[in-house]
């Protein structure tokens, strides 16, 4: 007899969402940081060094001051693939992108799916930056 286990993502707590979501992410990028290449194209997402934040702290971080749903993370799952499948050649979900892809994504979803959300500045905080340019490219 198998057991059947059913999740109701509008009443999984979102904290826990964080948890396996960044699970997801970690195991994605343990993948691709062995194929990062010196000579590999850089975009708007690379960071100059691999930040001293884990997916799981950043992702904490962002919903501690920007509050979002779980909409928002299975969204930001969507656009990852969309984004690594539609540039294959220029994007991948690795140590040096994960953490400007993510608060990109969040801000994007979050002004999908809900009905309020923060503006661009309070994000831009979140993420200790000064202006949101990454968000912009985004689009």
């Amino acid at each position: 007899m198998t057991i059947q286990y059913k999740l109701n993502i509008a009443t999984y707590p979102v904290e826990s969402l964080v948890k396996i979501v960044s699970g997801l992410l970690d195991s994605i990028i343990a993948a691709n940081d062995p194929l990062i290449e010196n000579d590999a194209t850089i975009t708007h997402f690379h960071s100059r060094d691999i930040p001293n934040i884990t997916v799981y702290a950043y992702l904490g971080r962002i919903l501690k001051y920007t509050s979002f749903t779980n909409e928002v993370l299975l969204s930001i799952l969507v656009y990852f693939d969309r984004i690594v499948n539609l540039k294959k050649s220029k994007y991948a979900i690795n140590s040096l992108t994960v953490h400007r892809l993510l608060i990109t994504s969040i801000v994007v979803a979050s002004k999908f799916t809900s009905d309020v959300f923060y503006p661009n500045t309070r994000y831009a905080k979140v993420r200790k930056q000064k202006k949101n340019a990454v968000i912009f490219s985004f689009y």
